[in-house]
């Protein structure tokens, strides 16, 4: 049987993204195809352990316009060298210098994953509304832009006036098996410099404006004067100084730990008696499902893609986002209530074991494949 090549082209802002890449290259369909990895060089490194061929491309994450021109210059030698059949990009910056790239060297076909929405970034007008004008040019190039949640589908489509026919819906997986570990509490709770009395509180997110972290801190401090509880922060960026600074002005530095970057979440998860995500703005968490497939109740903010994940009262409580009382409310609901807690927490597990595996997410980018590369004769 004929193998397709299959070039993924990442320029990864935070690790979610990049798990999503690594659980296509696991599970992906190796009787059909040959999956490369074309990727910034502190990310080729990381993945020289797997057995797929990597190449360092030094993508910038900004607005570069000559060394953008460099790299698309390379890459349509890689596309033609390589001689690759199906482009798949991933990020906003990848799929700008990717479909340019493909559209100079003839690839026969290009996907796009959309993570997050360009609206949702930090950027200045100008730079979103260069990026959307450059979308909707390059839209005529992309034969599948897939999406990771419904809510992103509709608002890519309206905002960028895309070809709604060209746009799909694949939601998040995740390798639930690694958040199924047996660890004892007490060993984590020192991990992460937390007491062994009391219940913990705790979130994993980049910190920067859109995950709402200031929000999930002026809750920690309504509920640190009535509950023995302590808070986690797992995670790093651009806000951690000025959180910690928000964390002691709000008088709850010594109940707040900020773990930084870690990379060992699943080990980490089983000591939350609730999990937070205080978000303003999402694609499709994974750390949601990530928390969801640990057994942990989780409170989220009713943004983007995650009422299509949680059911309110269900497995999960939904509360608005920018909401600090709306969100210590629901969190003291559960850690009063710790009937519910376990029954949320068990209802999620099984959600995520039936519908949001990385093995389901392959099988269906798979078939996006599948069914272009038979329209096109090459099967």
């Amino acid at each position: 049987m004929k193998k397709f090549r299959v070039l993924h082209l990442i320029r990864p802002a935070a690790g979610g993204m990049k798990n999503h890449l690594l659980s296509l290259l696991r599970h992906c369909d190796r009787e059909l195809f040959d999956p490369i990895v074309a990727c910034p060089g502190y990310m080729a490194r990381d993945l020289t352990s797997l057995a797929f061929k990597t190449i360092e491309l030094p993508i910038r994450g900004e607005l570069s316009p000559l060394s953008d021109l460099r790299i698309i210059k390379q890459l349509a030698g890689i596309l033609k060298d390589e001689r690759i059949t199906i482009l798949h990009a991933h990020s906003s910056k990848a799929g700008l210098v990717g479909r340019v790239a493909a559209r100079l060297a003839g690839t026969p076909l290009v996907f796009l994953t959309a993570h997050n929405s360009i609206f949702y970034e930090a950027w200045p007008f100008w730079k979103k509304s260069l990026f959307a004008f450059a979308e909707r040019l390059l839209n005529r190039y992309t034969d599948r832009l897939i999406t990771v949640s419904e809510a992103l589908r509709d608002e890519l489509i309206k905002r960028e006036n895309l070809d709604q026919d060209k746009v799909v819906t694949i939601q998040n997986g995740i390798e639930t098996e690694l958040f199924e570990t047996q660890v004892r509490r007490c060993f984590t709770l020192r991990n992460l410099d937390l007491p062994l009395s009391g219940q913990a509180v705790g979130m994993v997110a980049r910190l920067a404006p859109q995950k709402g972290v200031t929000y999930f801190l002026q809750a920690a401090a309504m509920l640190a004067g009535d509950y023995n509880v302590n808070f986690v922060v797992i995670g790093d960026g651009p806000l951690h100084r000025q959180l910690e600074e928000e964390a002691l002005s709000l008088g709850i530095r010594d109940k707040v730990v900020f773990t930084g970057e870690r990379d060992d979440v699943p080990f980490l998860l089983p000591a939350l008696d609730v999990f937070v995500l205080s978000s303003l703005t999402e694609g499709f968490p994974l750390t949601i499902l990530e928390a969801l497939a640990a057994g942990r109740p989780v409170v989220a903010t009713r943004v983007g893609g995650v009422p299509e994940i949680i059911r309110d009262n269900i497995n999960g409580l939904l509360v608005e986002p920018a909401d600090p009382a709306g969100l210590a409310i629901a969190v003291a609901s559960l850690l009063s209530d710790s009937d519910k807690a376990a029954a949320i927490g068990q209802a999620g597990k099984a959600l995520v074991k039936e519908k949001f595996t990385a093995a389901v997410m392959v099988r269906k980018v798979e078939e996006e494949y599948k069914n272009l590369l038979s329209n096109r004769g090459f099967i």
